[in-house]
């Protein structure tokens, strides 16, 4: 008897689109955005305007630097490790190898924000006492952590994944909820309770895990780092790009727009809601991608990218949509009526953030096809584009901000379709030589 197929469901396809370990990393994810806009929440509605903008100086710093230099080698030891699992080799020797690197690009960056130290007080911090020191501090613990999530990703440990990320959000909203509580509501508690929270995450990550690093054959440091200047570049030009929009305005607006730039700021973090739901897509997309490779499935590899970037363009169209008709009602609700933004300057901003979605997606595939250098270069010019853009325009400067956000995202996901589009066909046109050898 013939029996009729079952078309698979909407939501089935879906999570087929989708790859392994997107689920529990988007849990963790989902507590860690909730926190985010919970720490964002209590600091707005406590804080006064200038120490709220200076507080933000350090989470943009600590977010541009840290995920900009230190994701890179979140990215590559996931990678290796991955090609490792896949071809039954044990990673023990590769991860001493990126301890090795992780410690050495620690000390780096540390070093360099010392001799930064002026420009970033004054511009960024807004010369807020002992934050400085907080973003010292939490560079360091955001380097152990990015080695963490590394390890944990490549092994295909997602679920560790996700408690990583939950705990680092939940932590700094839960103590600096509990700050504002007992009355220690001063900007210096705020800026301990953000750079404490990786130190807890890594740990929680961690604790009682078994077989991350089984033994294997020795580890070259050419495993990890002959392409880690690119994508060190890449990245730190990426998150610079993601936070384009605060770091114009935050430096062009004059100590009397204070208020505007907070709830500017507030406004952003709304728009950034795609950016942090990628997350959990970019953690297992990367080990996905290089496990197809490692297989030589190329077609594999190309079908499901289409299918992911084709899910990424329509969650981000509507995406804007909801910012444009109910941005500023979700933002009174969360921040009171201190914000100010109106539906226009939402979308803007959301718009500019899913570009850099769809833009982020491929450049995950470039990367599992080590197209490094082609990858950072794009990530310059777009940022390149904001600064002309900002630079060129007569228009104010939040609106100025807006503009020039969506202009380098349009910028950055042109310039990766084509790229991969092109390295794909090469990919596919070696594996077509290979097989007939």
């Amino acid at each position: 008897m013939h029996v009729a197929s079952v078309p698979p469901s909407r939501f089935a396809t879906i999570r087929a689109a989708l790859p392994i370990g997107t689920i529990p990393v988007g849990l963790g994810l989902m507590v860690a955005g909730l926190s985010a806009y919970g720490f964002q929440v209590i600091a707005f509605r406590v804080l006064g305007a200038q120490p709220y903008a200076a507080l933000n100086g350090l989470w943009v710093t600590a977010f541009v630097l840290a995920p900009g230099l230190f994701l890179p080698l979140e990215q590559e030891v996931a990678r290796a490790l991955a090609h490792r699992v896949a071809i039954g080799q044990g990673g023990r020797p590769l991860i001493k190898r990126a301890l090795l690197l992780g410690t050495i690009l620690m000390v780096g960056v540390v070093i360099a924000v010392i001799a930064l130290k002026g420009p970033i007080e004054s511009r960024l911090l807004r010369e807020a006492d002992g934050l400085f020191i907080a973003l010292i501090v939490v560079l360091i613990g955001f380097a152990f952590e990015s080695l963490t999530r590394g390890i944990l990703s490549g092994n295909g440990r997602f679920g560790r994944y996700g408690i990583v990320v939950g705990v680092d959000g939940f932590a700094r909203v839960g103590l600096a909820g509990l700050i504002a509580l007992v009355g220690y509501d001063t900007l210096g508690w705020f800026g301990v309770v953000f750079a404490i929270a990786p130190f807890l995450a890594s740990a929680a990550g961690l604790i009682g895990v078994r077989g991350l690093a089984e033994p294997g054959p020795q580890a070259p440091m050419s495993e990890l780092s002959t392409a880690i200047g690119w994508l060190l570049l890449g990245s730190t030009f990426a998150q610079g790009l993601s936070y384009s929009a605060y770091i114009g305005a935050s430096v062009l607006a004059t100590r009397g727009q204070d208020a505007e730039l907070a709830a500017f700021i507030a406004g952003l973090f709304i728009a950034r809601i795609p950016l942090l739901l990628f997350q959990a897509v970019q953690a297992a997309l990367l080990p996905k991608l290089a496990g197809l490779l490692g297989r030589g499935q190329i077609r594999e590899f190309r079908h499901g990218l289409q299918r992911l970037v084709l899910l990424v363009a329509g969650a981000s169209v509507l995406g804007v949509i909801i910012a444009l008709v109910a941005g500023p009602a979700i933002g009174g609700a969360l921040f009171g009526a201190k914000f100010t933004l109106s539906g226009a300057s939402l979308a803007a901003l959301t718009a500019g953030c899913c570009l850099v979605v769809v833009a982020l997606t491929m450049a995950q595939a470039l990367i599992a096809l080590r197209r490094y250098a082609i990858t950072a270069f794009a990530w310059v010019v777009a940022v390149g584009v904001f600064v002309v853009v900002m630079i060129a325009s007569s228009l104010d400067v939040f609106t100025r901000a807006e503009v020039a956000f969506v202009a380098g995202g349009i910028v950055a996901v042109v310039w990766m379709a084509v790229v991969t589009r092109s390295a794909l066909r090469h990919a596919e046109k070696r594996h077509a030589v290979a097989s007939t050898n």
